[in-house]
């Protein structure tokens, strides 16, 4: 049997080390309701925790937007293997 990932559009942004601006905005519900972390100053690493769960990202994950406005973080080869830019 074969089985095939639905198709499903995002919103996205590359986490890089030197965009934590950039990235806050793109998640300021989570920034707002003080869901947002930037926690470790050695890796870059920020925390992201929703109402789904914790989610970590270091410089180079993809941080991921579903349609629902969830966010989820994942690891450039993942993402890269996941998803398409769609114009």
């Amino acid at each position: 049997m074969k089985y095939r990932k639905p198709t499903e559009h995002v919103d996205a942004m590359q986490y890089t080390g030197r965009n934590l601006d950039e990235v806050m905005g793109f998640c300021s519900s989570l920034v707002e309701s003080g869901g947002f972390g930037f926690t470790d100053r050695v890796n870059g690493q920020i925390v992201m925790n929703s109402p789904a769960g914790t989610e970590r990202a270091i410089p180079g994950d993809w941080i991921v937007m579903a349609d629902d406005g969830s966010l989820r973080a994942m690891k450039p080869d993942a993402f890269a293997a996941t998803y398409e830019l769609a114009e």
